[in-house]
């Protein structure tokens, strides 16, 4: 069994940690991505865990870090706005807005593999950007593949820097793919992930542990798929929303 990856400093603390929101991205009505500036200490965390938000007004509520674990000062995170009592407060979220970031939290981390896969459904993608970024930022020797699906264009995040990051680093290869009609210039994959794009994409799937992020029934049928192309069970590993 390999020991777990510990990206950055080994020590990971639990507390509260008072920050600014300094930039707010809104690619779509129902999307946000929020960079907070923590004001007076640094975070240590792993790629892949969370923190949970305490916004003036809301209870905390938990969300996957997108930024990378060698970035000490800022929490990037990417949100869907659900609709509920938090997402509906943070959905009229201002730059310069304070709160209370308090974690990190979770153990949906790399363990050391060689070749992993990401399975992402939209807003999951969020923690793979964190584990894809350690792996730039720290040049580790890991191959990754991402295949990232989202119903139309405007939902899929940070895709400049993920095509960037596939062009400029021999380890990193990603596979957008739309599921419903995509543009003209639309120059990734169509359709739903499925058995025929892994087997075409990633040849070698057998040698992967599979990372699958987003709604519990994307999760599900990316597992079923998996299990009926070989794939043993303890090379799955998700994170519901």
């Amino acid at each position: 069994m390999p020991e777990p990856i510990q990206p950055g400093p080994k020590k990971i603390v639990f507390d509260n940690y008072d920050a600014t929101i300094t930039n707010i991205q809104q690619p779509m009505d129902t999307l946000r991505v929020f960079v907070f500036k923590l004001d007076d200490k640094k975070i240590n965390f792993i790629a892949g865990q969370y923190v949970s938000v305490i916004y003036p007004g809301t209870h905390p509520a938990p969300f996957s870090i997108a930024s990378s674990p060698e970035n000490h000062d800022i929490v990037e995170l990417g949100i869907e706005i659900t609709g509920g009592p938090v997402t509906s407060k943070l959905k009229d979220a201002k730059v310069g807005d304070k709160a209370v970031l308090r974690g990190p939290f979770g153990t949906f981390t790399l363990a050391g593999e060689k070749k992993v896969c990401f399975l992402a459904g939209g807003v999951g993608v969020t923690p793979f950007m964190s584990m894809l970024r350690w792996i730039r930022d720290t040049n580790q020797d890991v191959k990754a593949t991402l295949f990232y699906s989202c119903k139309v264009e405007k939902q899929f995040l940070w895709l400049d820097e993920l095509e960037q990051m596939a062009l400029s680093h021999v380890n990193i290869r990603i596979f957008p793919t739309i599921t419903k009609e995509a543009p003209a210039d639309w120059i990734h994959k169509t359709g739903r992930i499925n058995e025929t794009m892994i087997r075409e994409c990633l040849p070698d799937f057998m040698e992967h542990t599979f990372y699958s992020c987003g709604p519990p029934a994307l999760i599900e049928a990316m597992f079923t798929m998996l299990k009926s192309m070989g794939v043993s069970e303890n090379n799955l590993k998700k994170e519901k929303w």
